[in-house]
């Protein structure tokens, strides 16, 4: 088993909404047995991409030691921290008014996100999200969907047609050199059920000094080579899975770090809305 590092971590937002759910789903992280070269059995799925990886089962929960190399008690910096943030009862009432909870197919997703009712619920959202930029741009919504559960890593490559598995984000472009200064991501879990947040904890460079790279090469783009031949070299790194509620956001660098997400436990549809900018990690 390899050994957990510490390089990003977690931060729960201190907030009352935050607590109660706590109290009533008390487990966040759950850590995999590594990764390994993904499969899907289920014909009527979206097959994974050639050369894709995956988180290796089973899952554990991690000792006491390697969640205090998860977890913080203050702030981290937006790039090199995930944040967990729950949304105030104000903004989910729009949503719930609006009829959110009975969508069942991503088609009524697409559908239901162009409704008079749900572009309220959505300037409501981006005006509760405005403080937390740290550009004078505002939050701006990249995405609204939905996703069928079931699914052990869920992200689709619309250009090749097929799931990615484990990876990093390249909207920015940037070098290796400048993955600190990446917008990073906000996913709202607009859904019935908890959904997953998969990541392996280390940065890009990080990960590019575990495989020996070179300074010349700081200067060049992060390739999903790279990526691969982590989890090649590497395969008994664990994988973190942190639980994000209904209800729920999460704050992360998905261009400074291997992740995906997973509806695997869920039993509906997976609904979720995502915002790309850079974003602090409130306290």
């Amino acid at each position: 088993m390899s050994s957990l590092r510490q390089s990003i971590v977690i931060y729960r937002c201190q907030n009352r909404e935050s607590e109660a759910t706590e109290k009533e789903l008390p487990i966040r992280v759950w850590l995999s047995s590594g990764t390994q070269l993904a499969f899907d059995s289920v014909p009527d799925r979206i097959q994974y991409c050639e050369g894709a990886f995956m988180p290796k089962e089973p899952w554990r929960e991690p000792t006491p030691a390697e969640s205090a190399l998860l977890w913080v008690h203050e702030p981290p910096p937006q790039y090199s921290g995930v944040g967990i943030v729950r949304l105030p009862p104000d903004v989910l009432a729009l949503f719930a008014a609006a009829g959110i909870a009975s969508l069942t197919t991503p088609l009524q997703v697409a559908e239901f996100k162009s409704e008079e009712k749900c572009r309220q619920a959505l300037d409501k959202l981006i005006e509760y999200f405005q403080p937390f930029c740290l550009s004078d741009a505002p939050p701006i919504i990249n995405g609204m969907g939905g996703r069928q559960p079931g699914l052990s890593t869920a992200t689709i490559d619309n250009k090749r047609g097929c799931r990615n598995g484990l990876h990093t984000d390249n909207w920015d472009g940037l070098p290796l050199a400048k993955k600190q200064e990446a917008t990073n991501r906000i996913c709202v879990n607009l859904g019935r059920d908890s959904r997953y947040f998969l990541f392996v904890n280390l940065t890009e460079i990080d990960i590019f000094e575990m495989l020996g790279g070179r300074d010349s090469d700081l200067g060049k783009p992060w390739t999903r080579q790279l990526t691969n031949e982590f989890m090649q070299r590497y395969p008994e790194y664990p994988v973190v899975k942190l639980r994000i509620a209904p209800g729920e956001a999460y704050i992360a660098p998905t261009e400074n770090m291997i992740h995906d997400a997973s509806t695997a436990e869920m039993k509906h549809l997976d609904v979720k809305v995502m915002m790309r900018g850079y974003y602090r990690i409130p306290a």
